[in-house]
């Protein structure tokens, strides 16, 4: 090779390979300050595309998992009310079988009653306030069901519906439904100013009439002024109390009453149970899907930082040894002035 002064070839090439050196150096401390080895589209183009793909799925999968926990918390809303509602009419059925025993004067039965139309006036009020997002629970207005999206797609099976038998109302008018022979004994009990009304047939309440007879369809006749008629409408809860508590034989035919109701709690709250069953396990089912998948994407991003330290310890090394033979390299021209 000759000697030249204009231009210095082993210069060149040194400087050359000590730029790659550097280059080398500093896409190994890029890797190890963010710990990917995927950083750019440049850095892998398939695999940068690959992680961006898996990236928006663990999202979504992170907000189904989130549906599904709301979904969740709905329920336990609910059971919540049910279990405090299902305590109530527990003690009404205990007050009722109390009120059965003949040994009770009017006063107390008075008592009772007033006990028992406390406990049903916060029972349709917890009813009417139990919401969870603005959706109403238990009051009956939720006349559809509920869709929790805990799935990533758009199909059926990514859609877990809360019947809407969850949301049917849990107020004393739905629930207790009086048998007919509930309903006759009352019917014979009451005393003509009691305001109770009650379609047995139909499970429907009324008010604002006087109770005079029940027909063989099983229906009670209401007296109002002078004409027996039947009137739709909803019965007030101390018309109610007044009738079933007015002596022994009544309080005794209610307790059929209060076990259908106990039945349609229990029912209710056994259907919640099992819903939310089935929700967590989905919760559990998406959490170890992203997990699967997390996994998947670090095997593609994620830097090994072993082997990136090492790489870059060998570029720094290359480096140092560069800058000086980069030295010595610029030195060369100067030997030709001994020839001149």
């Amino acid at each position: 090779m000759s000697l030249s002064i204009n231009t210095n070839v082993i210069s060149l090439s040194v400087q050359r390979h000590f730029n790659s050196t550097t280059s080398r150096m500093n896409d190994a401390m890029e890797k190890m300050t963010t710990g990917f080895k995927i950083n750019s589209a440049a850095d892998d183009a398939a695999g940068y595309g690959v992680v961006k793909k898996m990236e928006s799925v663990l999202s979504t999968y992170d907000v189904a998992e989130t549906n599904g926990q709301m979904g969740s918390s709905l329920l336990q809303t609910q059971e919540g009310v049910l279990e405090i509602i299902g305590s109530y009419l527990q003690r009404i059925r205990d007050l009722t079988e109390q009120a059965a025993n003949g040994t009770y004067a009017t006063s107390s039965r008075v008592a009772i009653a007033s006990e028992v139309a406390q406990r049903m006036q916060e029972m349709n009020r917890l009813c009417d306030v139990t919401e969870f997002n603005g959706l109403k629970l238990l009051d009956g207005s939720q006349t559809d069901g509920v869709n929790l999206q805990v799935g990533i797609n758009s199909g059926s099976e990514n859609v877990i519906t809360l019947d809407e038998s969850l949301f049917s109302s849990a107020k004393i008018t739905a629930i207790m439904k009086l048998t007919e022979g509930a309903a006759q004994s009352m019917a014979s009990g009451a005393a003509e100013s009691d305001t109770l009304k009650y379609e047995g047939a139909a499970g429907h309440w009324f008010e604002s009439a006087t109770i005079a007879a029940m027909d063989q369809a099983g229906l009670i006749n209401y007296q109002a002024g002078t004409s027996t008629v039947k009137t739709d409408g909803s019965v007030t809860i101390t018309a109610l109390c007044n009738a079933v508590f007015v002596n022994d034989n009544s309080a005794r035919m209610f307790l059929d009453t209060v076990d259908l109701a106990v039945d349609d709690v229990t029912e209710r709250a056994t259907q919640i149970g099992a819903y939310m069953n089935r929700v967590d396990s989905a919760v559990e089912s998406l959490a170890v899907q992203g997990d699967n998948l997390t996994g998947a994407k670090s095997l593609i991003k994620d830097a090994d930082i072993a082997a990136v330290s090492s790489e870059f310890i060998a570029a720094q090394i290359l480096q140092q040894a560069g800058a000086s033979m980069l030295t010595t390299a610029n030195q060369t021209p100067s030997i030709a002035l001994n020839l001149i």
